[in-house]
């Protein structure tokens, strides 16, 4: 009978033995998980020439510059490293507007050197006057991968940019890059010029 389990043991000893489990093998390179709650939305506070809904996830400061008017703004996203900055002007005739429209667009198409491809879709809220241009920067090392303007073609302009805290990886940053660009469509469905 010991003969039996001398040969059990044996045999299993000699299986486990070729079992190679001291071989290294580097794991992938990964990314921090992302995980982003569903948050509702509050109004921009009363004062500004525009106004509209933002994320609960998101603070609004006052964008500090020599060149920014009172009513520049960031919408920070500080769990998510993301911002987005905001600026505000005015114009008087359509020579400005259109140079104001041509500034813009020319920082989009700045990055067509990192862009897969920019799509472009427009924004046409007649009840409200508020027209534009929505700008999305796809490809993996973008800047910026969000960014439209809004105007009311009489005399108020609004530019919104979308820009990452980190070196861009748009790739591993995807789900905040969406849930800041349906951020940004919400705002925009709700924007509403004041005065």
């Amino acid at each position: 009978m010991s003969a039996k389990y001398l040969l059990l043991f044996l045999s299993v000893m000699a299986f486990t033995a070729c079992n190679d489990s001291n071989v290294y093998n580097p794991k992938p390179r990964g990314y921090y998980r992302i995980d982003i709650k569903d948050v509702g939305y509050k109004s921009l506070p009363s004062g500004y020439p525009y106004s509209f809904e933002y994320s609960d996830y998101a603070t609004i400061d006052k964008y500090i510059d020599h060149d920014s008017s009172d009513y520049w703004i960031y919408i920070a996203y500080e769990p998510l490293n993301a911002v987005v900055y905001v600026s505000y002007k005015t114009f008087a005739d359509d020579s400005t507007l259109n140079s104001m429209i041509n500034d813009s667009r020319t920082m989009v198409f700045k990055q067509i050197n990192k862009a897969d491809d920019i799509l472009e879709s427009s924004v046409l809220d007649d009840e409200n006057h508020v027209y534009g241009k929505i700008y999305e920067t796809i490809g993996d090392e973008a800047a910026c991968p969000y960014q439209f303007w809004l105007t009311d073609k009489q005399k108020h302009f609004f530019r919104a940019s979308v820009y990452m805290g980190c070196k861009p990886q748009n790739d591993s940053l995807q789900p905040v890059i969406d849930y800041v660009k349906k951020d940004m469509l919400h705002l925009i469905e709700t924007f509403q010029w004041t005065h």
